[in-house]
């Protein structure tokens, strides 16, 4: 975008890679990513004590029309198949919903984000996230059966709200990381969205054993939503320029009455035309199509794991809720301590080898004429063919991520007792490197000027997978359970991840820029 051109243009004349603004892009991440913890706790820490909430709901729907009175938490009455099933349909429902909201607002939210700025979003998004959190807090208070209905179809609209939380900041991090300081700073906001839900999973776990408030995991919920707004307000910069989002209001100005008319229908999926093949001067563009189409098969077979885990662990070796969520940090802090620790390590020395291996190879073929003609003379053409191989030693480091989610996979489906199991689920957190990779690919492969549209097509991909993934694999997983062999959905799981993996390879031997 356009502080990314200004950075670049500032480091071209300093004759450097080190730009000037390089201290303000990483103070602008760095403000970021408490911004990020808060927004992600809030839905991680209800998540188990939502499952309670509904089956109480379903429960005083069910008895209120043959009962006079209502059903106390834990009345027997709310273990009846029937509530059962009516509480299986609602969490079905909510998640349905918020699937579907979050991909029909990826683009209103990308384009309200262009032309206003990312801050002003930053600070509604999590005040709009505190009514899906409030909603069930009033629905579990009031209990009454009618009202109740609309209150669940208010957190299943309105909890989408959080997903966009975290989307913004990875708008904001386009504008202002170079393409090389890209996946690290992409890393360190994934590191972080896990470390919150991680840190969520402990409150949750220790709330239930030690607080007897049902409802005390939703109050910290909306606490932490409410400090999200107010760190947004105090301590988040505007990365957009001024001037970029005056181009593109000047942009919207424009728009006739057709446009006026047809763009309402196609906005929710104008970026995904982006992913879409297309001929130009210098050829066939297809790396976004490619990209898509692995992101949405590693997508689908990941996405369903925290879910399918809790399902398997207690029905092959019968752990209890509480287990499930230390089963649960300990994933979410295992891949947020790799991508914090250890997977800037692997990028920065890959690429550096990944350099060297390729002056190493541009030597040998030019042996008989001229070495490295003009490259090293060019400052401009040395900084683009440095930054082209870092594209792509990332594209070789997402291909490696998502190989070791295939084979982590395909171990837990192999594994003997709970320990194996772990010790797979361990050696899933190795790769975690995937989410951030995919989106600094996904940039790279595009025009800077459309930057934040790639983000939000990727986005709308995940939302896609993420419907697509709990209907298959939930699916397959209930098909296996009947069968007495549970793991096995773990084996199908991994093959998505295993083809995945074989789209990416034609773009480990092709050049990855935005021009």
């Amino acid at each position: 975008m356009a502080s990314r051109r200004l950075s670049s243009d500032a480091g071209s004349e300093a004759g450097s890679s080190t730009t000037a603004a390089s201290p303000q892009a990483k103070s602008a991440v760095t403000r970021l990513l408490p911004y990020a913890f808060l927004c992600t706790i809030g839905p991680s820490v209800t998540a188990a004590t939502s499952l309670y909430v509904v089956r109480y709901l379903m429960c005083i729907y069910d008895t209120s029309r043959h009962a006079e009175h209502q059903p106390s938490p834990g009345d027997g009455r709310c273990d009846s198949h029937n509530v059962g099933a009516l509480t299986a349909s609602v969490m079905a429902g909510l998640a349905t919903l918020d699937g579907v909201f979050s991909f029909l607002t990826t683009s209103y939210v990308q384009r309200w984000a262009d032309s206003s700025g990312r801050r002003p979003l930053m600070i509604i998004l999590p005040l709009l996230a505190m009514v899906a959190s409030g909603s069930m807090v009033i629905a579990y208070m009031i209990r009454n059966p009618t009202l109740s209905w609309f209150l669940l179809a208010l957190n299943g609209i309105f909890v989408s709200a959080s997903t966009k939380s975290v989307f913004v900041p990875s708008l904001s991090i386009a504008d202002v990381s170079s393409e090389s300081g890209m996946t690290k700073a992409y890393s360190l906001l994934e590191a972080v969205t896990l470390l919150g839900p991680g840190s969520a999973y402990i409150l949750s776990a220790l709330s239930s054993r030690y607080i007897p408030i049902i409802l005390f995991p939703y109050y910290i919920a909306l606490g932490s939503q409410f400090l999200a707004t107010l760190y947004a307000l105090i301590a988040v910069p505007e990365t957009l320029p001024a001037d970029t989002r005056a181009e593109v209001d000047s942009i919207h100005s424009q728009e006739g009455i057709i446009e006026a008319i047809v763009l309402p229908v196609i906005k929710p999926i104008k970026p995904l035309r982006l992913l879409l093949p297309r001929k130009e001067a210098d050829g066939w563009h297809w790396r976004l199509s490619i990209l898509t189409v692995s992101l949405l098969f590693t997508t689908s077979g990941t996405v369903f794991i925290v879910t399918a885990s809790l399902l398997f662990l207690s029905d092959k070796f019968a752990f209890n809720p509480e287990s499930n969520a230390w089963v649960l940090a300990y994933l979410a802090f295992a891949k947020g301590g790799y991508l914090t620790l250890v997977f800037p390590s692997i990028q920065r020395w890959g690429r550096r080898v990944f350099h060297k291996y390729g002056q190493g190879k541009g030597k040998v073929s030019g042996g008989e004429g001229e070495r490295q003609p003009l490259l090293e003379n060019n400052g401009g053409e040395s900084k683009e063919a440095k930054q082209e191989e870092a594209n792509q030693f990332d594209v070789i480091l997402l291909f490696l991520s998502v190989c070791i989610d295939a084979v982590s996979l395909v171990g837990v489906s192999l594994a003997q007792d709970y320990k194996h199991a772990l010790v797979a689920f361990g050696i899933f957190a190795l790769g975690a490197g995937d989410n951030p990779t995919y989106k600094s690919v996904f940039v790279a492969s595009v025009p800077e000027e459309h930057a934040s549209q790639s983000l939000a097509a990727l986005d709308m991909v995940f939302n896609a997978a993420r419907l697509l993934s709990p209907i298959l694999l939930g699916s397959v997983y209930a098909v296996f359970a009947e069968m007495g062999r549970p793991e096995m959905l773990f084996l199908v799981a991994g093959g998505l991840c295993a083809v995945g993996a074989t789209l990416l390879t034609p773009l480990i031997f092709t050049r990855i820029g935005n021009k």
